[in-house]
């Protein structure tokens, strides 16, 4: 579908235009593209009743991963507004250097962005070959997705840089991150071995971790990249004869190690959530 040049000419202004002024991390909601390569790895085990076969093998496949996140930003000293009493801290790291914080009677936490998300990833498709008879392995092909709530915390750097080397500018906009999020993946496993066949789609938990670093281009617009581990749980397929008799079986417990980047696009500011 061809998009016409008009609607181009109103994404470019939208995407300039500036977001009022609320606070200097504000909560909004954004929309996020994600698109990386996943390193997947496959630990099976198989059976066969009239094959003599090892019991377990494991091979690892590459693949691209793409996908889409819509959900929202705030501080998080919105979220966790308790307040304390904290010491003077004094922590010595280079001769006649060291990071240091005045006492406060009224501390809290910083204004950190939190970003929770519902998200969906696709793309993923490996193929594993493990151990079986000589010259006729156990082969599976596996697509698979996930859709996750996922939960991220992001780290300015400004500081640390500014205690290490002082003000560096370009390294103002610059963050890092941790995450993690769990919810479903679906798993499409087709498996053999010799003439035996068999396959499954499955449903199951998955869940994921992961850190990386992000970068504010504009007021709307954010880059980031990252590695994540993703956990997509596990399949059992029946492998049966061209005649529907089983005559084994094949399990297996399927993880990636992703390395993607992203765009996120804040579209909407949620003011509410910024009034005191």
């Amino acid at each position: 579908m061809r998009i016409p040049s008009v609607a181009w000419i109103a994404i470019a202004l939208i995407a300039g235009a500036p977001l009022p002024a609320i606070a200097a991390n504000p909560s909004e909601l954004y929309l996020r593209g994600d698109i990386g390569i996943s390193f997947g790895t496959g630990d099976a085990d198989g059976s066969h009743d009239f094959l003599a076969t090892p019991d377990s093998g494991e091979d690892d496949d590459a693949s691209p991963v793409y996908g889409v996140a819509a959900g929202v930003s705030f501080p998080m000293n919105r979220a966790l507004p308790w307040r304390w009493r904290t010491p003077a801290l004094r922590i010595p790291y280079w001769p006649g250097k060291a990071i240091e914080r005045e006492a406060s009677d009224d501390s809290g936490f910083p204004d950190w962005p939190v970003s929770f998300e519902v998200e969906y990833l696709r793309g993923r498709n490996f193929d594993y070959v493990t151990q079986g008879v000589p010259n006729d392995p156990y082969r599976s092909e596996i697509d698979s997705w996930t859709v996750m709530g996922n939960l991220r915390l992001d780290f300015p750097v400004r500081p640390a840089v500014q205690q290490l080397f002082g003000r560096v500018p370009l390294l103002d906009p610059m963050t890092v991150y941790v995450g993690g999020g769990a919810g479903l993946a679906m798993n499409e496993v087709e498996a053999s071995i010799a003439t035996d066949r068999g396959s499954e789609e499955a449903y199951g938990f998955a869940w994921q971790a992961g850190l990386g670093f992000g970068y504010q281009l504009t007021e709307r617009v954010r880059w980031s990249a990252g590695w994540r581990y993703v956990d997509l749980g596990d399949s059992d397929i029946a492998l049966r004869s061209a005649a529907g008799v089983r005559n084994g079986s094949y399990s297996v417990d399927l993880g990636t190690h992703e390395f993607a980047t992203s765009l996120t696009f804040a579209f909407w500011r949620v003011s509410f959530l910024d009034d005191d």
